[in-house]
């Protein structure tokens, strides 16, 4: 029986019943998938979820710290009790970055409000974002000059905690409540008591039994990469310039690499550039051939936007290479440092060139012993740069011929 159009009337209950039917299954087609224990986790699937979800809390974490810290600080916003909240508001972001990444990833998985405030919670507690310790009776309180009355916990905001460690317990906090769901029903009618202190405070003390191992992995990664930069500094300078500049036009977050590994010194400066030369390649092409806002939304940072166009036709990566070693040259000379925090922005919110510049007393030595003065800052982050941008593009565009500007079409 054929179904009517809506507002013609129904001759029969019969034809009523198809209608009903057909707009029921409809309805369930067009459902949206809830996570439950029937969920197939595919474990490319898994994998890549996870991933995303972890670069989506690292940027909401980031950004708003590092794209407003100078604009405050140079605005003379920090001086008024309004600069100072809103600093201390944002930089709070950053402690918060493992809980967000534990609740962007479970919202990867389509999980409900319970199960997402779990994970989350599981993978802030065990990322060393938030340290805790015993205070004695007596102790007082910095912010209310309250003295303790008994031993008890006092809790501290410690920076991002370990990116690598959140990302693996959010991962085990989705396979539990996955097993939880598929086993146990998802606890029935008393999950609301027991997903917070099983799963949450269960997964939370796995992941911070293994933290320490976690992060011994992730701080041998990064000695290794400082010592061949220290060894061999314009190499080194080059290809992780080049691997930047390729990471930031995947779905792979450069700023979560770069502070899972703890990119700093001219490491991070090393990365930056390589941000900044796949954003003169685009640049170059994109005002050619697209509107004006895709040019100006790729010189804020939309160069992931440009993915569907880059990964059509590979070979457009070639400039983005050759610009990347060219640009990562004067990285290694002139000794162009970063933090982990500003490895991945490039000039997004000026961030990068403004950190290389500017001596900040909260960051150690450790991490940066080097500054720029304003005119090498120039040279270094924009003239070389778009110097060698255009060459990558004369060489192969111009003369081999690999692909053109309409190659780089995109809508945003």
């Amino acid at each position: 029986m054929t179904i009517k159009a809506d507002g013609q009337k129904w001759s029969s209950k019969a034809s009523q019943e198809v209608r009903n039917e057909a707009y029921a299954r409809k309805a369930k087609e067009n459902a949206p998938v809830a996570f439950s224990g029937q969920t197939n986790l595919h474990l490319k699937d898994f994998f890549f979820k996870v991933l995303s979800g972890s670069a989506q809390g690292i940027l909401i974490g980031v950004l708003p710290s590092a794209v407003m810290k100078y604009i405050i600080q140079y605005s003379g916003l920090g001086t008024t009790a309004f600069g100072a909240n809103l600093s201390a508001i944002l930089t709070l972001f950053t402690s918060l970055i493992p809980f967000l990444i534990g609740m962007a990833v479970a919202l990867q998985f389509k999980m409900k409000s319970l199960d997402v405030g779990v994970v989350a919670i599981a993978t802030a507690v065990a990322s060393g974002s938030i340290k805790w310790a015993v205070a004695p009776a007596g102790f007082v309180n910095p912010v209310t000059g309250l003295k303790s009355v008994a031993p008890a916990n006092v809790y501290i905001a410690s920076g991002a905690g370990d990116v690598i460690n959140a990302m693996i317990v959010s991962a085990i906090a989705v396979f539990v409540t996955w097993l939880v769901a598929r086993y146990l029903k998802g606890f029935g009618s008393v999950a609301i008591i027991l997903s917070p202190i099983i799963v949450g405070g269960g997964v939370g003390l796995i992941g911070k039994s293994i933290a320490p191992y976690v992060g011994d992995i992730t701080t041998w990664i990064g000695n290794l990469v400082e010592t061949f930069t220290k060894l061999a500094p314009i190499p080194m300078a080059m290809l992780i310039a080049m691997a930047f500049a390729i990471i930031i036009i995947t779905p792979v977050s450069t700023v979560g690499i770069a502070l899972a590994i703890s990119l700093s010194g001219i490491g991070s400066g090393a990365a930056a550039m390589g941000v900044v030369a796949t954003t003169i390649v685009l640049l170059i092409n994109s005002w050619k051939v697209n509107k004006p806002g895709v040019t100006v939304a790729i010189a804020l940072g939309a160069m992931k936007g440009m993915m569907p166009s880059v990964f059509a036709k590979p070979v457009t990566m070639l400039p983005f290479l050759l610009t990347a070693a060219i640009s990562g040259i004067p990285v290694a000379l002139f000794n162009i440092q970063g933090t982990p925090t500003t490895a991945g922005f490039g000039y997004i919110g000026l961030v990068s060139p403004i950190q290389s510049m500017v001596k900040d007393a909260a960051v150690p030595s450790s991490v940066m012993n080097n500054f720029i003065n304003p005119f090498v800052a120039i040279i270094a982050w924009l003239v070389i740069p778009v110097i060698a941008g255009f060459i990558a593009q004369f060489v192969f565009s111009k003369l081999l011929k690999l692909y053109t500007p309409m190659d780089f079409q995109q809508d945003l």
